[in-house]
């Protein structure tokens, strides 16, 4: 076998990819590694893209993820996958070949309901890319009195109303759920989120968006405006100087033949698939869950470049991938801290902390505690997440 079939692949140069990289090098894997970025442009930390780059804090070049010592970047997408030969086919034809491959494509942006009557001359924008935070902010040099719509309440969503309502802009939260975050935060730090957004921003939840339109008749799909109108499901419109879409995202996984995120084992082994494995936004470990937050992604990356290792007889057995690491979120005042997840149908223990402050315990079914979520209460966070996993 050639040097060249004994590298490891990894499609995907973002949190999962790259932390599957750096894990096989720190522990030991001296073969090649082929990192495959097909973003067409360095890979950033997608965090800071709300959080530095839209206020202006940093640029596209100072969330760039750092390069990796000895592993090979190649720019191009991929365009297939060869499970069976262990070979990824790229968009300029060429074909690489590994003793393994790890899928760690990353999500897209998820794009409005095909149902929604969408005007094709009026801008939406997204929060995906440093790109896109620029060009939200050209969109509204100056935020104050500036009406901004958002549709989607979850996390960027939250962030993305908080930095426009400190700023002055008249923002609107469109979101389905009446009580949007509730699954990952639990129902009182969801409901206290709520009361403080209720201050600053014209919450519609619990409602959809039928159309939208052009504010502007001169505007055309050529030379499409941010101006627009959004239409709700209960007849009322409203004016925006710029729409931004933060509807979730999907995984970026059909160019390898999969419909959705790839089904993986408890040691990120792609089912079905002999010397494949999955990572991060793109991969639902056992059960259907997926690593959405950038801290999770990494580690599970991690996990996978550990089960290629032991796989390969170079290393022990990972044991089992479960979710410890964290997130955190700002908005309004707040800063909601995490660890673990919520288990589907989790139980939820919340309690008050003195100063005002609250965490809220999330068991599985059997007792379990998968996940702990603060209000202004990291360094408790901190404490019980030593707790994870146990009854």
């Amino acid at each position: 076998m050639s040097s060249f079939e004994q590298a490891v692949l990894i499609v995907g140069a973002g949190a999962a990819g790259h932390g599957c990289a750096r894990a096989l090098r720190t522990e030991g894997f001296s073969g090649p590694i082929r990192l495959i970025n097909g973003e067409g442009a360095a890979p950033i930390n997608r965090t800071l893209v709300d959080k530095g780059v839209l206020p202006g804090l940093l640029t596209a070049e100072q969330i760039a993820l750092p390069p990796l010592p000895d592993v090979e970047v190649i720019d191009a997408r991929a365009a297939r996958l060869d499970g069976t030969e262990r070979a990824i086919v790229l968009d300029d034809g060429r074909v690489l070949r590994g003793i393994a491959v790890v899928l760690a494509p990353g999500s897209a942006p998820r794009a409005l309901d095909a149902a929604i009557a969408v005007d094709g001359a009026v801008r939406l924008h997204a929060m995906h890319a440093a790109r896109d935070a620029q060009a939200l902010r050209e969109a509204l040099p100056e935020p104050a009195g500036a009406r901004l719509v958002i549709l989607g309440a979850g996390f960027i969503g939250a962030e993305v109303a908080s930095h426009f309502a400190e700023a002055g802009a008249r923002v609107t939260l469109v979101g389905r759920s009446p009580l949007p975050l509730r699954a990952a935060l639990g129902t009182e730090i969801a409901t206290r989120l709520a009361a403080l957004r209720a201050e600053s921003v014209d919450a519609r939840l619990g409602t959809e968006v039928v159309a939208i339109r052009a504010a502007s008749a001169a505007a055309t799909p050529a030379a499409p405006s941010d101006a627009a109108i959004v239409e709700l499901a209960d007849g009322s419109e409203l004016t925006a100087d710029a729409v931004l879409v933060v509807v979730g995202s999907r995984p970026d996984t059909a160019w390898a033949g999969f419909d959705g995120a790839i089904a993986v084992d408890d040691r990120m082994r792609v089912e079905g698939a002999d010397g494949v494995y999955a990572a991060g936004s793109a991969a639902a470990v056992t059960g259907g869950l997926r690593a959405d937050h950038w801290d999770a992604a990494g580690a599970q990356g991690a996990h996978a470049a550990r089960a290629v290792l032991h796989d390969l007889g170079l290393a022990e057995d990972p044991g089992p991938w479960r979710v410890t690491t964290g997130f955190t979120l700002m908005a309004h005042g707040a800063v909601v801290a995490g660890r673990g997840s919520a288990a589907l149908g989790a139980a939820e223990r919340p309690v008050e902390l003195e100063g005002g402050g609250l965490i809220t315990e999330l068991t599985d079914a059997h007792g379990v505690l998968t996940g702990v979520v603060g209000w202004n209460a990291g360094p408790h966070v901190a404490r019980a997440a030593s707790r994870l996993g146990v009854a």
